[in-house]
């Protein structure tokens, strides 16, 4: 059955610029309803190299015969509901599945409100775990009321049951240990089935109605684009219960912790406890006795889904159901392409802080120079997929919402590209979104630098003029898309009064990924502030490389007007022309300037012999610094 796990992995990428990206999947294994055995379904590895799984598993049925005598109890839990008294611990017949009137949030408004049952149940002796009727007795002790009861359950069984990794991947000829309740209680140690029915008995033992709930899920067996239909053994098992006048819906398996690298990791979750209808039924589709009418009223929806639907929307992740993300252009997990395809979603809560995606084929080959990802406005996000090769690829969406460089998993899709765009130019290697990072404005930039993530030359040569609320300390390098470094001679540099003037030169048709690092007043290094994707129909006809810029060059506010080539002829007369109203002299081959009309400097200079070297400089006179900084370098030709 499917395991109530998540597995994490942090893959290494070979750029420094890439962020470590956090994966979570969750885990499952084939049941099969009518046996007593387990079927392993096939454990091939997801096609994204982001995303390493390990399987977890399941087990028969168990179901506890006990019947309770209803007890009157009054209710006074810190909720809004009101339960009214305790119920006998009765299935469906008694009381139907209906759909769920309330919301989790006004069910559980925090869950603080379970302070002191979490407390008790952590401090569960061994003495009293000798028994399910001993410990069921424990566990509801404090309990007011049905809440606190399923609450005392859900927290035992998830945070004391071990997934049984060994038993389910027959490690070392390990054989799967008993999914009977005792039995589980007993090893601590079962798969989702386990789990399952021993919630089941607990919650009989404590006359709380519920029931275990068989199905399909998406978990790790669950492929992108493979359908699930009722030819499939289920593979996976969960539970209802009772409370607040409805049902509602639990997985203690998934909220246990994670497997990765052959072993259970605990981590403590909250998401499927008392899960709304509409989120749970995004990867647990009941199938009960074959019976399709009773499964779908398990769903507790108003309207419920079929399974050929459920089996073709995309799964979406946990965390991007806590980000509230909606899917807006792809609800389907298949996208078919011609050419290329832009998907969207929207961030319908906080901003995301981070987001990227990657596109990997079958062999688990990357394919990220086909990917380009934006953000539109303040919170959607756009994703170009433009395949070089017809096929199948996996495209994987990652985000968070905090400040940490880990990405969560938020949403996978199969994209079926039938044709592609003949001498398509791939995108430059970006993992991240494309435009200015969140923190621009702490190294002095407005917040113009965000409203644009791309650029576009028709003759090779572009300006962009960068808007800031102070002077910035800032370097620049432009990158061709089938290179992997960088340079700067393509680059030139000035800071104006209320802008930084970027100027570029291309001497190839194409993408390029322009990148700007800046340092804060007091910082001691360089950050990349922003990234945009430049695209260069024509190149110039005669490309030379700008002169070397120096820093000092940004921060006199020094604008060289001419000439802009590194390469300078030797022994010939060559004329400068440069602007600056900070530094009021310069220095060229040992002879001082002063400046002209306007700011202007106007200068005739016999340039020197082949090979030597060629600097200009400048200074403030009033600065109490009497020394030249280098502001230009040239090559002497």
């Amino acid at each position: 059955m499917g395991c109530g796990t998540s597995t994490q992995t942090k893959p290494t990428y070979s750029r420094a610029t890439q962020d470590t990206v956090i994966s979570d999947v969750e885990l499952d294994d084939n049941y099969n309803e009518s046996s007593t055995g387990l079927e392993t379904s096939s454990r091939n590895t997801p096609s994204n190299p982001a995303i390493i799984v390990t399987p977890a598993s399941a087990t028969t049925r168990h179901t506890s015969s006990q019947r309770q005598t209803p007890k009157s109890s009054k209710s006074s839990t810190s909720s809004p509901i009101d339960e009214g008294i305790e119920l006998e611990a009765l299935d469906e017949e008694d009381y139907p599945p209906k759909p769920c009137k309330l919301k989790k949030i006004e069910i559980v408004p925090d869950v603080s409100m379970f302070k002191n049952i979490d407390e008790h149940v952590a401090k569960t002796p061994k003495s009293a775990t000798a028994s399910i009727p001993e410990l069921a007795k424990y566990l509801c002790r404090p309990a007011k009321n049905q809440l606190e009861k399923i609450r005392a359950i859900y927290q035992w069984v998830s945070r004391n049951i071990e997934y049984d990794v060994a038993g389910f991947l027959n490690l070392n000829g390990t054989q799967k240990k008993s999914n009977d309740p005792e039995s589980v209680l007993r090893n601590r140690c079962s798969v989702c089935q386990g789990y399952a029915d021993l919630f089941l008995s607990l919650c009989r033992e404590a006359s709380v109605p519920a029931k275990t709930i068989s199905g399909y899920s998406k978990g790790y067996s669950y492929k992108v684009g493979v359908a699930i239909t009722t030819k499939s053994d289920t593979n996976h098992a969960w539970n209802g219960v009772f409370v607040n006048n409805e049902w509602r819906l639990v997985d203690c398996t998934w909220d246990a912790g994670h497997v990765g690298d052959n072993k259970f990791h605990r981590h403590e979750g909250e998401f499927y406890f008392l899960t709304d209808p509409d989120v749970f039924i995004n990867d647990h589709f009941p199938y009960i006795k074959k019976d399709m009418t009773l499964s779908q009223k398990w769903q507790l929806l108003n309207q419920p889904r079929d399974l050929e639907t459920f089996s073709k929307l995309v799964k979406v992740p946990k965390q991007a159901v806590l980000y509230d993300l909606d899917l807006v252009s792809h609800k389907e997990s298949i996208i078919p392409v011609t050419k290329e395809v832009v998907v969207k979603f929207v961030a319908k809560g906080k901003p995301l802080h981070k987001a990227g995606a990657r596109l990997g084929d079958a062999d688990g080959t990357l394919h990220d120079q086909c990917v380009f990802v934006e953000k539109e406005g303040e919170t959607t996000y756009s994703v170009t997929v433009r395949p070089q090769k017809p096929g199948k690829y996996t495209l994987s969406l990652y985000g968070n919402q905090g400040e940490q460089n880990t990405l969560n998993s938020l949403v996978s899709y199969v994209i079926d590209c039938k044709t592609v765009e003949k001498n398509a130019k791939p995108f430059p290697v970006h993992f991240g979104l494309w435009g200015a990072e969140p923190n621009y404005a702490e190294y002095g930039f407005d917040s113009g630098v965000a409203k644009r993530t791309s650029f576009e030359s028709d003759t090779g040569e572009l300006e962009i003029r960068l808007p800031v609320i102070d002077p910035v300390k800032a370097l620049g390098k432009l990158a061709f898309s089938e290179d992997d470094e960088g340079d700067d001679e393509c680059i030139m540099l000035e800071q104006g009064q209320s802008e930084v003037l970027v100027q570029l030169r291309m001497n190839r048709a194409g993408f390029y990924k322009f990148l700007m690092f800046a340092k804060k007043e007091n910082g001691s290094s360089y950050e990349k502030v922003l990234q945009y994707l430049i695209y260069c129909k024509t190149p110039v006809k005669q490309y030379q490389p700008f002169p070397k810029v120096f820093q000092e060059a940004m921060t006199g506010r020094m604008a060289l007007i001419e000439p802009k080539t590194k390469s300078l002829p030797a022994e010939t007369e060559v004329h400068f022309r440069l602007t600056s109203s900070v530094i009021d002299i310069v220095r060229i081959a040992n002879k001082n300037y002063e400046r002209g009309d306007n700011n202007t400097w106007n200068i005739d200079v016999m340039t020197p012999s082949s090979g030597e070297k060629f600097n200009i400089f400048g200074r403030i006179s009033d600065s109490g610094d009497t020394s030249y900084k280098a502001l230009y370098a040239y090559d002497i030709e």
